[in-house]
């Protein structure tokens, strides 16, 4: 009976001291679980201004877009186009796709070639290669104090 006083007497000292152990076990995974859900959380909100940003670089984009084409058809007409034309050869213009556009070299050419080499492709309705064209002879002239345009670059 001693014995069996004993071996309770020790289960019920023993059993606090086992469940304390076990709860200090149970906090790291729930401290690492609380990690887990504050890195994703940091993830969602990452991406979320991520996403922000680029739709507000977006708008300044389509902005700054609209101002171009509008200086584009202001060049246009001083080139002796219509409004109507010269909106509609600036609308083609997409600066994205223009980066990549490679036409013959404007060095060197007279005012009256580059004008028949615009003239051309804008008979081709080639606007974009049209636009692409301007904007670097209007460059190569601002840089050279020759610029047509008031106000900047189309």
């Amino acid at each position: 009976m001693k014995r069996l006083a004993f071996i309770c007497t020790l289960v019920a000292l023993a059993s606090p001291a086992l469940h304390a152990q076990s709860s200090r076990e149970q906090l790291p995974s729930q401290s690492a679980y609380n990690i887990q859900q504050n890195q994703m959380r940091q993830q969602q909100n990452s991406d979320f201004n991520f996403q922000r940003n680029d739709r507000q670089v977006w708008i300044n984009s389509m902005s700054n877009l609209t101002k171009l084409r509008g200086k584009l058809a202001e060049a246009w007409q001083t080139r002796g186009m219509s409004p109507q034309e010269a909106q509609e050869v600036a609308a083609a213009y997409k600066p994205d796709l223009a980066d990549n556009l490679h036409h013959a070299s404007l060095r060197g050419k007279s005012d009256k070639e580059i004008d028949a080499m615009l003239q051309s492709a804008v008979a081709q309705k080639d606007y974009l290669l049209a636009d692409k064209m301007l904007i670097d002879h209007e460059l190569h002239q601002q840089r050279h104090g020759t610029s047509t345009l008031q106000g900047g670059v189309p």
